[in-house]
């Protein structure tokens, strides 16, 4: 069978000019993952390369630049779900650039396992750091705040801090492990641009990202990878953790999501949408069917459907600003990004595999 990949760099609300870097990096991912899977790689294998990549971007929510909790560090992480595996998870990973890195060593001893003892499937924490990056020393802990990441938390403890809607005991500096002076000059310099400018809400910051691979043989996986929400508890969870909130695959379809972490884990998200996938009529509405009328809903997903043989449907559907989605198939020469705006949130579109 043919393979197909999609992409999304989280939804959120972003600039014109921020825009297009995602653009230019979701064709990156599709052009690296399609190359793997042409070449006869398995859909995690190629979907574990494609996160890697958005994991090093600063333009994502995810590994480098992720959002700084309230206790002002950095805490990541990840899910791997598919049909030869399961669903595997690994979150509040202190400093981890590379949370799918951990999951993806859940997963190989999962496949692996040949004795009484049962691989987890969910593992949290620093325990989760020190056991895995045993088996892979690529996995270590590092600064991974970015200008962009402080600049949000000053702004959102800022905010918070007027709106009186939370209670926060007041912490050292971010704790970081390499370039600490650097960081220092650069909350400096945040800071007082902070000063010059009124205190707003905190910006719409890119969430949750997620890559769909379809393999040769037919096997459907799913990553995601998030920093979480800016300004979050220290040890919250998020989508990532929550088997069919923030992955889900089935024979014929996998789905990742993107967007507010309590409401998607509330509504179990992505497999509400896979199972609305195979029954709805009218694809334009799934999202407003997962919810009741008047209820917040600040979310997105991204699907991709099996329709025949030789077939996919490419699913993006959002309720935020804006949306960055890219896909390329077997048969495609060159991928696919669109940018799905609030103007137009719904992106359908099928292709040959």
């Amino acid at each position: 069978m043919p393979h197909i990949v999609a992409v999304h760099t989280g939804a959120g609300n972003c600039s014109h000019e921020t825009n297009k870097l995602l653009k230019t990096l979701c064709k990156q991912v599709c052009d690296v993952v399609s190359k793997l899977l042409a070449d006869g790689q398995s859909a995690t294998d190629a979907a574990v390369a494609g996160t890697l990549i958005l994991e090093d971007s600063p333009l994502t929510n995810a590994g480098l630049g992720s959002s700084i909790t309230d206790d002002k560090k950095t805490r990541t992480e990840a899910s791997i779900c598919s049909r030869l595996s399961g669903f595997h998870c690994a979150g509040d990973l202190e400093n981890v650039k590379h949370p799918i890195k951990v999951v993806k060593v859940m997963v190989d001893a999962t496949l692996k396992n040949s004795s009484r003892y049962i691989p987890p499937r969910i593992m949290v924490g620093q325990s989760a750091v020190d056991r895995y990056s045993m088996l892979d020393p690529a996995i270590c802990q590092t600064n991974i705040c970015t200008r962009k990441s402080i600049k949000a938390f000053h702004k959102a403890e800022k905010y918070f801090s007027e709106q009186q809607s939370v209670k926060r005991r007041k912490t050292g500096p971010i704790e970081v492990i390499n370039n600490l002076e650097n960081i220092k000059q650069e909350e400096l310099d945040v800071k007082k641009e902070n000063k010059e400018n009124k205190t707003e809400a905190p910006d719409g910051v890119q969430d949750t990202v997620g890559v769909v691979c379809l393999d040769r043989d037919g096997n459907f996986t799913c990553t995601t990878s998030s920093g979480g929400s800016v300004f979050k508890y220290s040890g919250r969870l998020g989508q990532c953790c929550t088997h069919g909130a923030g992955s889900y695959s089935t024979p014929t379809c996998g789905i990742v999501t993107t967007g507010n972490g309590e409401q998607i884990i509330n509504k179990l998200l992505a497999i509400t949408v896979a199972n609305k996938l195979s029954q709805c009529g009218d694809p334009c509405g799934i999202l407003d069917d997962c919810f009741v009328e008047g209820e917040q809903r600040m979310c997105g997903f991204l699907a991709v459907q099996l329709e025949g043989q030789d077939r996919a449907t490419v699913h993006a559907h959002h309720t935020l600003t804006n949306m960055v989605v890219g896909f390329q198939s077997g048969t495609m020469e060159k991928p696919v990004v669109r940018v799905v705006t609030s103007h137009a949130p719904v992106f359908i579109q099928t292709v040959k595999l």
